[in-house]
């Protein structure tokens, strides 16, 4: 991780490129992490895993 120069937060190492998000994207994604799992776990059949 590491501070953007536009003041955003960096997240490297889940893809070609990094995720960046400011402060409050991210505070807002956090918050919705039950969500996004059971959403997941809800549509498994249809999702796929990058291997």
């Amino acid at each position: 991780m590491k501070v953007s120069e536009k003041g955003g937060l960096s997240v490297y190492g889940m893809g070609r490129f990094p995720i960046t998000l400011y402060k409050e994207q991210w505070l807002k994604l956090l918050d919705l992490s039950a969500e996004i799992r059971a959403f997941i776990a809800a549509n498994d059949a249809q999702l796929k895993t990058k291997e």
